[in-house]
């Protein structure tokens, strides 16, 4: 399969994903908002990245992030059993380290992840 097929079929994937996942508030309903804070370690970059995604109630409950390798298609970082355990334990913050899934490009990247989770009143 070449490239833009793969990209095609990834796209593909991450749409029905989406419909499936339901949302946020389907999930975990007593959760107002959930951010993830993530600082990529990316080989031959000068300085580290930062990204921020915030998912809200209406959000949809897929919590897998692209990778910003250019050569990775298929990968990425798949928070969704950190997210649940930090939820389920009605904790509101969680801190570590993941790296990409599938991607063996030398240039991929690590992040390093702070996940805040604030509850409904």
């Amino acid at each position: 399969m070449n490239r833009r097929a793969k990209i095609s079929a990834a796209k593909a994937e991450r749409k029905q994903q989406k419909i499936e996942a339901g949302l946020v508030s389907e999930l975990f309903p007593k959760v107002a908002e959930i951010a993830i804070s993530m600082v990529y370690s990316q080989t031959g970059a000068l300085e580290p990245l930062s990204r921020k995604i915030n998912f809200f109630p209406g959000s949809s409950a897929v919590f897998r992030i692209n990778c910003l390798c250019s050569e990775c298609v298929e990968g990425g970082f798949d928070f969704t059993q950190i997210i649940s355990a930090v939820v389920g334990a009605r904790k509101t913050a969680a801190q570590g380290k993941i790296s990409c899934e599938r991607c063996s490009a030398p240039e991929c990247s690590d992040v390093e992840y702070t996940i805040t989770v604030k509850y409904a009143a």
